[in-house]
């Protein structure tokens, strides 16, 4: 069975509570089976530009060196001792650290960096990576939150076309 083809749906909010509200929907929404969730990013703009960024689930160079390091130092220890640990710690976290540096498993920096300057000033945009969609199912949800906007996305136009119409900012 292949997987899905994963989609970026971004949308903004004028509350950074709303954003985290949509999450907690969106994460419903994965537990009812009506989309599947592989990242999720808040980026949150300041008035004077400033922006800060969250990440759920980035798989980084210090999580993929801490993570090696510590299977290395177990493994070099059964195998080889107390010499064996040093040695197999300092590989694993060396190898775990260039793996996270390589591996970018959910919203690319790069999209991010991006998305930092389309968060108009004062707001807050939720980034979701996601697959397996019922758009009849998101469209519900969406209505839910009047003021949301659609900032970007890369779902086909008819999608594009009914999650603006669902935002209210357009009418069919």
């Amino acid at each position: 069975m292949t997987e899905a083809p994963q989609k970026l749906l971004v949308i903004g909010f004028d509350d950074p509570l709303k954003a985290g509200e949509f999450m907690l929907t969106a994460l419903r929404m994965q537990k009812n089976g009506q989309v599947r969730l592989h990242d999720a990013v808040f980026i949150e703009r300041a008035e004077d530009g400033g922006s800060t960024v969250r990440e759920t689930q980035d798989f980084t160079p210090g999580k993929g060196a801490l993570g090696a390091g510590m299977w290395g130092l177990l493994l070099g220890t059964l195998f080889g001792g107390p010499l064996g640990g040093l040695i197999g710690g300092a590989a694993g976290a060396g190898g775990g650290a260039l793996l996270g540096r390589l591996i970018d498993t959910g919203i690319k920096d790069e999209k991010i960096t991006e998305l930092r300057e389309a968060v108009p000033p004062g707001s807050t945009a939720l980034a979701l990576l996601l697959s397996h969609l019922s758009l009849a199912d998101l469209q519900n949800e969406l209505a839910r939150f009047p003021g949301a906007r659609f900032v970007e996305s890369d779902l086909y136009d008819a999608a594009i076309h009914a999650v603006r119409v669902s935002l209210g900012e357009i009418r069919e």
